[in-house]
């Protein structure tokens, strides 16, 4: 069994763009949308954009950025279209679990039957 301490011990630092950033609490909703413009970037520079995740990261992203472009109008039009863009995201990262989960069964399909037809 794994102790709290061998966990401690197998920590690995994680560098995010927000620990690169100031922590200021009343950042411009400019200077957020610049941030997260950066971490789609950096997605788009460190992952394979055919991937499902990755696509559904980025449109995590995208949703996120138009959203908090938004922030200052804070009206009832404003909060729909959060909502709507919230539920898109849920969309492509739902799709994007499935599309994933269909391959590793496959992937293990294919594995199983690999020595199978070894064998005859």
């Amino acid at each position: 069994m794994t102790s709290p301490t061998d966990l401690e011990e197998k920590r690995v630092p994680v560098t995010t763009i927000a620990a690169d950033a100031p922590a200021s609490p009343t950042a411009a909703p400019a200077d957020s949308v610049a941030q997260l413009r950066n971490a789609r970037r950096l997605v788009e520079q460190e992952f394979a954009a055919d991937q499902p995740l990755t696509r559904a990261a980025l449109h995590l992203i995208d949703c996120a950025t138009d959203i908090v472009a938004r922030l200052p109008e804070g009206d009832l039009d404003t909060a729909r279209e959060a909502l709507g863009s919230a539920r898109a995201a849920v969309v492509s990262a739902t799709y994007a679990v499935g599309s994933v989960h269909s391959r590793t069964q496959l992937a293990r399909k294919g594995a199983r039957t690999a020595p199978e037809a070894g064998q005859a």
